[in-house]
């Protein structure tokens, strides 16, 4: 071997090792992976284009390898809105790569077959074990449209199985099926779908013109109503009222009624008692006297005489009869 020969494999050797030190600069750095907390992610391999089974759900640096990617997916609740308006929707206009949805109010039908526009907004969240299912079938980005497509037709089922005046009368229990017909679209693991569902808030429930004025006029003659009951109600407490007072009233006079007549009674009594006790000594007296002239041939008609004269000397010139 000349010096020649030798000098070119000197060149050849030192750049290889160039070559592989200026790839080994540059590979590394692109071996690496950064992903930020509030993110799930799942690994792509460049060489076979496949995902690993494990998703990653730790922030910070990894090691991926080169040419090997990480797809994010959003780990915390993300906010759907179905809605006229964007105001008061957050980071709409902003750089966050995981935006919210908005669309536009649901078109559905009540149970009684009426058309009407619903304003819903709720909260959504991915399931890690469901990030591999989720991306062999939907793809990085297709599962956001899926999603509404999914929260659409829960919102219109549920729609469907309300008349249109408990929209008024008791959203709460239409709230409450909603949430449920939610969570059931969204919780399908056979299917490779699993997300939770929370913060379901039904807004506004835009109905045809004519049934909302209906409702109005319905709602003023429910408020009448009330307001007749409520009058109705004080009446009938004045009357209840005015009935104690005369109660009480009757009660007093049949009070003093039953004093009055026990006073007399008690009077009436007394008296009776006098009489008897004096009618009983007068009696006990004239058999005195009777007794003195038991001797007499008529000692009852000397009696009679004795007491005419005794009545005679009692009796009182402005009186017009006799006490015996």
């Amino acid at each position: 071997m000349g010096l020649e020969e030798v000098q070119v494999f000197k060149a050849l050797g030192c750049c290889c090792c160039c070559f592989w030190a200026i790839f080994a600069v540059v590979a590394i750095p692109f071996s690496f992976k950064s992903m930020e907390q509030g993110k799930y992610a799942v690994e792509l391999l460049w060489a076979t284009q496949t995902i690993k089974d494990e998703p990653v759900t730790q922030a910070g640096m990894r090691f991926v390898g080169l040419g090997n990617t990480l797809l994010e997916y959003p780990s915390t609740f993300q906010t759907m809105y179905f809605t006229t308006s964007t105001a008061g929707v957050q980071a709409t206009d902003g750089e966050s790569q995981f935006k919210p949805i908005v669309r536009g109010p649901i078109r559905a039908r009540s149970a009684d077959g009426l058309e009407m526009f619903v304003t819903v907004t709720f909260q959504w969240k991915l399931e890690p074990q469901a990030l591999k299912p989720l991306y062999e079938i939907l793809g990085e980005e297709m599962y956001r449209d899926e999603f509404v497509r999914f929260a659409r037709a829960a919102i219109i089922k549920t729609c469907a199985g309300f008349p249109a005046d408990m929209y008024f009368t008791n959203r709460t229990t239409i709230t409450n099926f909603m949430l449920e017909d939610l969570t059931t679209n969204f919780q399908l693991p056979k299917k490779g779908l699993q997300a939770q569902i929370k913060g379901l808030q039904l807004q506004d429930v835009d109905l045809p013109d004519a049934f909302d004025a209906e409702i109005a006029n319905t709602q003023t003659q429910m408020q009448e109503l009330e307001v007749a009951h409520a009058e109705r109600l004080e009446k009938q407490v004045a009357m209840q009222t005015e009935l104690l007072v005369s109660v009480q009233k009757v009660e007093e006079t049949l009070e003093r009624a039953r004093g009055t007549a026990k006073s007399v009674l008690l009077a009436n009594n007394a008296e009776v008692a006098q009489q008897l006790l004096f009618q009983e000594r007068q009696a006990l007296a004239n058999a005195e006297i009777l007794q003195q002239f038991e001797n007499d041939t008529d000692p009852f008609k000397r009696l009679f005489e004795l007491m005419e004269v005794r009545s005679l000397g009692d009796h009182e010139s402005d009186h017009m009869m006799f006490t015996m």
